[in-house]
């Protein structure tokens, strides 16, 4: 019992070390009635697990007075500068940021992808999640053939369905990413649900028919934490995981305790 013991202490001790930083995106097509209550909800929910997340929000600019992941590809000591949401957790501008990271490279995508996603992991190894909240045009070019899955939110709304259809189209065929579909929901009720549910299988039907690809696809209501936190736990099993690195220590930062879902 002992040997076991210690064996698996030494093996906790291993997780811990590897705990990099792991991505998460969510995909936008100007639908913020459901990108914004689902983004808001989803990280009130990792900072109730525990996570330390950032958001990387690429629908802002950053500016002197205002720096963000422009400044930290520069400097990353601009993290400092960096100030907390209105609640658990950090928002950082990522306009400008984002589009430079996407500048085309002579590797092949899959490993500029990858290369990108360490970058990010360096600059915010003091954090457990990267959430990025992005067009899903950016997202296609920054993390082409990744492996990440991002959430595709998408409301009741007819225009909405069409914008999601084309940003479904802009993560298949140009990013090679595969994104789960997420009907959200102003409430619970059951005619609001089906409507949810007639919306998710109408993008499926688009995806297999047009696209020729199978998505995943599932309806939630932000009202109900319940629903939320699966859903993010969900997500944080099909995070990105940027390549190994070795992070930098942090001055007067506790080490963090291995996680598991």
């Amino acid at each position: 019992m002992l040997d076991t013991g210690i064996h698996q202490a030494a093996g906790l001790g291993a997780l811990a070390a590897e705990n990099l930083p792991r991505i998460v995106a969510l995909a936008s097509h100007g639908d913020r009635r459901s990108e914004l209550p689902l983004l808001w909800q989803l990280c009130a929910s990792w900072t109730a697990l525990g996570y330390p997340v950032a958001v990387l929000d690429a629908h802002v600019r950053e500016t002197e007075d205002q720096p963000g992941l422009q400044q930290l590809l520069l400097d990353s000591d601009e993290l400092s500068h960096l100030g907390q949401g209105p609640d658990d957790w950090a928002i950082v501008p990522a306009a400008l940021g984002l589009t430079a990271l996407g500048t085309p490279q002579s590797s092949p995508p899959a490993a500029a992808s990858a290369d990108r996603a360490r970058q990010l992991a360096e600059l915010f190894h003091g954090y457990e999640l990267i959430l990025l909240y992005a067009p899903a045009h950016e997202l296609a070019r920054c993390l082409q053939g990744s492996g990440l899955s991002p959430l595709l939110p998408v409301s009741t709304s007819d225009a909405a369905l069409l914008t999601a259809y084309h940003a479904l189209k802009q993560l298949l065929n140009l990013g090679k990413l595969r994104p789960t579909i997420v009907a959200v929901m102003d409430n619970a009720n059951l005619a609001t649900r089906v409507s949810g549910h007639s919306i998710s299988r109408n993008l499926q039907d688009c995806a297999r028919d047009f696209l020729a690809c199978e998505v995943p696809a599932l309806t939630v209501c932000p009202e109900q934490a319940g629903e939320v936190q699966r859903l993010a736990l969900r997500t944080l099993e099909h995070a990105l995981q940027p390549p190994r690195w070795t992070p930098p220590p942090a001055a007067g930062r506790t080490p963090r305790a291995a996680r598991s879902l």
